[in-house]
């Protein structure tokens, strides 16, 4: 074979080699597929609001020595999620003393006889007991909670909400069955009758000053519950949100499902 031949031959087969790498890149097959996903948080809303056409706030001047107010509020979870916790906490701000009292001494004379809330536990809502001793308006801002009952502290903050299960063992406020739970106070500008050594009521320092004072509320959710591969899609059911404590984590199979409240068998 001549020389012209063989090179020929070479380029005539490298020619080929390069056809067949190429005709193998464009005769791959392919498909695709996608899930698609939907993630929506819930609302969690927490309402306060009047107990019939009762007053809720305490916005009261003039006020002397051995006066009382009772005040009733009502909780409403208008949001999605279960509420588990109302935290109350206290501020007040723009204190006007006319004398040697301090704002926390002036505070101090405003004690909280009783502070009632819902207990679930009948249909007619018996009231537990927050405060179990000399509780007062300083203590509340100043986050002395030694004299609330143990059970309505959490982080050294007063829980509202109901700690007592209902009929159907849940605590805190549902969004079904639909609850509004009634907290009741009464603070009473403390009567004492001690005198200074010229004849003066101790308590006469404390005459004119003023001060705003502010009830603090934080709802908490619910911990979060496990959707395992069992479940169904749709709303994550708010019975199962509303027992799961970081130590009870329910079943949604026998509570109620992830979907929309349906029953889901295994």
């Amino acid at each position: 074979m001549s020389i012209k031949k063989k090179i020929g031959l070479g380029v005539a087969s490298a020619a080929l080699g390069l056809s067949l790498v190429g005709g193998g890149t464009w005769a791959a097959f392919n498909d695709t597929a996608t899930i698609n996903n939907h993630f929506a948080a819930g609302t969690l809303d927490l309402q306060v609001g009047k107990s019939g056409n009762k007053p809720i706030s305490f916005d009261l001047t003039n006020l002397k020595p051995g006066d009382n107010i009772q005040r009733i509020f009502t909780l409403d979870n208008v949001g999605t999620l279960a509420i588990k916790e109302v935290l109350l906490s206290g501020t007040a701000a723009n204190f006007e003393g006319h004398g040697d009292s301090t704002r926390d001494e002036f505070l101090s004379q405003f004690e909280v006889n009783f502070m009632n809330v819902d207990s679930e536990t009948s249909q007619w809502q018996p009231r537990q007991d927050v405060v179990t001793g000399d509780f007062t308006l300083a203590d509340l801002i100043n986050g002395d909670v030694s004299d609330i009952a143990s059970a309505h502290v959490v982080n050294g903050k007063i829980n509202l909400a109901s700690i007592a299960a209902g009929t159907d063992g849940r605590t805190g406020i549902p969004v079904d069955p639909d609850d509004k739970d009634d907290v009741f106070i009464q603070i009473t500008f403390k009567n004492d009758s001690t005198k200074k050594a010229n004849g003066e009521y101790v308590q006469n320092k404390y005459m004119d000053d003023s001060v705003n004072f502010f009830f603090n509320l934080e709802a908490t959710q619910w911990d979060g519950v496990h959707v395992d591969t069992n479940h169904g899609n749709g709303a994550v059911n708010n019975g199962v949100q509303n027992s799961a404590d970081g130590s009870n984590m329910p079943n949604p199979r026998t509570e109620g499902s992830a979907t929309h409240g349906q029953e889901v068998n295994d």
